[in-house]
C-alpha cells in the first residue's frame, strides 16, 4: 500500500472556469446570473442555528479501537449572518474566520436554509460551498463545468506519477483522461457517487464509486470492515484511516486485466521484479482517483 501512496502527490484541486469573484474579506460581488444547482457531497453531518448567528456543526469520527470501529459525534461551533438576500458570512469553525458566500435561498424555508456558493470560488469549475436543510448540513462541491474530468488538474500529475510518465504526456479532454493507450471515460454522477470506464488494448472495465461518509455509522462500520479484510490478507500494516477507506468500490471483474495489461507494458505501480499488478494496487488506484473526485489531498 505505501509503495503505490508514495507516488501520490499530496496537492488539492486545480480548477478553472468562468464567472465573478471577490476575495474572502466579507466583499460581496455581484451574484452571477446562474449559479450551479449539481453538486459531489465532500462532508454531511446536521447543523442547529441560533437567532443569534451562533451555528453547531455536527460531524462524524470513524477511528479504530481495540480492534473495533470507534463511531461517535464531534460538534464544532461558528456563525453564519445574513448579508443581504445574496450574501451571507459563514464561520465554519475550521480556524478560517468568516468567509464570504454567496447565498440561494430554499423555497419555503426561512434563513439559513439554502445553497451557500464561497465567493472566492465563483470562477472555479468546482465551487465550495455548503447545503443547509435544517437540520442537515453538508460540505460539497458544486459542479460549474461541463467537462466534468477536464476540470480535475492534480488527476493529471497522479496520473503521471503513476505511470512514471511525464505530465505531458497524460492527455486530458473534456469527459476522459488518457495515457499510453490507457483511457479513464467519465460516465455519469450522483452526489455520492461517480461512475466510468477504464479502457485498454481493446479491453474495457466499468468501476462504480460509492463515497462513504463519517457521519453516516453504517459507513464508518462499512470502511472499518475493507480494512480489516485488507490487514487480514496481508495487504496492509498501517493502521486504520477512514480517508484511505471511504470508498465502497464495485469494479467489473475486467479491471484487473485492464491495469494489469497496462502495467505489462508500462511497469505501472511496480513492485519488484513482479510482472503482475495485485489487486490491491488495483483498488488503491481507483481510490486515489476517488480522492480526487471529492476534493481531497
Amino acid at each position: 500500500m505505501k509503495k503505490l501512496l508514495a507516488l501520490l502527490p499530496a496537492a488539492t484541486l486545480a480548477l478553472s472556469a468562468c464567472s465573478s469573484s471577490s476575495s474572502d474579506d466579507g466583499a460581496s460581488a455581484q451574484t452571477p446570473v446562474s449559479l450551479p444547482t449539481d453538486y459531489i457531497v465532500a462532508q454531511m453531518g446536521e447543523f442547529d442555528y441560533d437567532s443569534d448567528g451562533t451555528m453547531i456543526i455536527t460531524k462524524g469520527s470513524c477511528e479504530a479501537y481495540q480492534n473495533k470501529p470507534s463511531w461517535k459525534l464531534v460538534e464544532t461551533r461558528g456563525s453564519i449572518a445574513k448579508v443581504d438576500d445574496d450574501n451571507a458570512k459563514i464561520d465554519l469553525g475550521d480556524g478560517y474566520g468568516k468567509q464570504a458566500y454567496n447565498f440561494k435561498a430554499m423555497a419555503g424555508e426561512k434563513f439559513p436554509s439554502g445553497s451557500f456558493y464561497k465567493t472566492s470560488a465563483l470562477d472555479n469549475a468546482l465551487i465550495e460551498g455548503v447545503i443547509l436543510e435544517d437540520p442537515y448540513y453538508s460540505d460539497v462541491y458544486y459542479i460549474n463545468t461541463q467537462c466534468f474530468f477536464q476540470n480535475f488538474g492534480e488527476m493529471q500529475e497522479t496520473m503521471a506519477e503513476i505511470a512514471k510518465v511525464p505530465k505531458s504526456s497524460v492527455t486530458m479532454e473534456c469527459d476522459k483522461v488518457s495515457i499510453q493507450g490507457l483511457e479513464m471515460k467519465y460516465v455519469s454522477h450522483e452526489k455520492d457517487a461517480i461512475k466510468y470506464t477504464l479502457s485498454y488494448a481493446g479491453k474495457t472495465c466499468n468501476v462504480d464509486h460509492k463515497f462513504l461518509y463519517t457521519f453516516d455509522e453504517d459507513d464508518c462500520t462499512k470502511a472499518f470492515k475493507n480494512y480489516q479484510k485488507e490487514f487480514e490478507n496481508g495487504e496492509t500494516d498501517d493502521a486504520f484511516d477512514f480517508e484511505l477507506h471511504d470508498q465502497d468500490i464495485h469494479a467489473s471483474e475486467e479491471c484487473t486485466d485492464v491495469l494489469t495489461e497496462f502495467h505489462e507494458v508500462t511497469g505501472l505501480a511496480k513492485s519488484g521484479e513482479s510482472s503482475t499488478i495485485s489487486e490491491k494496487q488495483v483498488k488503491d488506484i481507483l481510490r486515489a482517483v476517488g480522492n480526487r473526485l471529492r476534493g481531497r489531498k
